[in-house]
């Protein structure tokens, strides 16, 4: 028998944040992918790394798809902050 708790986390739904200056890129995706079929969410955008790290902590996302070159802080800047 599976201890419920090991359960629930297997059960839970990764939170993704995409971080792209690109409008197209965020958006495509957001839709391209079928996330939740592979157990995934979309909590939120941003279009550049400042934008990126409030939502970071902010939102708590388990997993960013963030792009490297951005005007402002890029990417490489916001995970390293």
């Amino acid at each position: 028998m599976k201890e419920p708790r090991k359960q629930a986390r297997r059960n839970r739904m990764r939170k993704v944040l995409i971080v792209d200056d690109e409008t197209m890129i965020r958006e495509g995706l957001r839709y391209v992918i079928d996330w939740k079929a592979y157990g995934f969410e979309i909590v939120g955008t941003a279009e550049n790394g400042e934008i990126g790290l409030e939502k970071i902590e902010k939102l708590k996302p388990d997993v960013v798809i963030a792009d490297i070159k951005m005007p402002g802080k890029n990417g490489l800047e916001m995970i390293n902050a």
